[in-house]
């Protein structure tokens, strides 16, 4: 029984008794793995079908004529020439002197980006669901971003421009034959002329940054920034991208981050409690 000196402990709401019991950010433990395979399908589940989609979008933009694309990506060259960066073919030069080196980027390239935005996104999801959610929302966000360069600026890759009159010295390695690797895209998502913003790259540039902020041991960090080097090498190896067209995708992928920022705090100040909001 309650004595009258015994201090009197106020009421809680919803709210602050799930502030001391889950920290902010964090996921709470599941009480059984039915529960959380649930709540990781229901998260993830939106995603794989917003991604469908912007492949099928993507897939769908009208090019007209592909003289278009090809001007686009001469500008480009003509502009990393001027500043002195057009050292790709130099560099797929190099990864060509070997029979492995050549195998690996096409590997790289075309195996590496989605198991690696899957794998970390998946780690995020359970160690942090409030930079998991940042992190989604960034990808949305980028895809409408790149539909719009899809539609308005297509760009050829660097792998096509030579079936164009514009021989830079390059050499279309992953599909161009002479390789084990299969790179297969269905038709309705096949767009050969979307080389900027480069998602191979920026989508990894999204990894990278995400297994920065979420841990703070040296060896995730070193994993990151060898999850980007390696990309650009093997972007740039195989003839699939500029190097200007990875900086544009790293630009989109950083204005992305900050829209989705930009809106997540938006939400934190409308509706600070965090719960779900009752008509009045």
């Amino acid at each position: 029984m309650a004595r009258a000196s015994d201090p009197v402990e106020p009421c809680k709401s919803a709210g602050e008794t799930r502030a001391r019991t889950q920290p902010l950010g964090k996921a709470a433990p599941y009480g059984s793995l039915r529960a959380g395979l649930t709540s990781y399908g229901r998260d993830f589940a939106p995603i794989v079908v917003t991604m469908l989609v912007y492949f099928w979008l993507r897939g769908q933009a009208p090019l007209g004529n592909p003289q278009r694309a090809v001007d686009t990506t001469v500008r480009l060259v003509d502009f990393e020439k001027a500043i002195g960066v057009f050292r790709e073919p130099d560099l797929q030069a190099a990864t060509l002197h070997w029979e492995w080196t050549k195998e690996l980027a096409n590997y790289v390239y075309s195996y590496l980006h989605f198991p690696a935005l899957a794998g970390v996104v998946t780690w995020i999801w359970i160690r942090d669901r409030a930079l998991f959610r940042t992190v989604r929302n960034t990808l949305y966000c980028s895809m409408v971003i790149g539909l719009f360069f899809y539609y308005v600026f297509p760009a050829a890759p660097p792998r096509l421009m030579a079936l164009y009159g514009h021989n830079y010295g390059f050499v279309d390695t992953v599909f161009g034959g002479g390789t084990s690797v299969r790179y297969p895209q269905p038709g309705i998502f096949e767009n050969d002329y979307a080389a900027i913003p480069s998602f191979h790259f920026g989508w990894m540039a999204l990894v990278a940054v995400a297994l920065w902020t979420v841990s703070q041991n040296p060896l995730p960090r070193l994993i990151a920034l060898f999850l980007v080097v390696i990309m650009v090498w093997a972007s740039a190896a195989t003839a699939n991208h500029l190097f200007v067209d990875m900086a544009i995708g790293g630009i989109v992928m950083l204005a992305a981050w900050w829209i989705s920022r930009s809106i997540a705090h938006h939400l934190r100040r409308s509706n600070p409690s965090g719960l779900p909001r009752t008509p009045s």
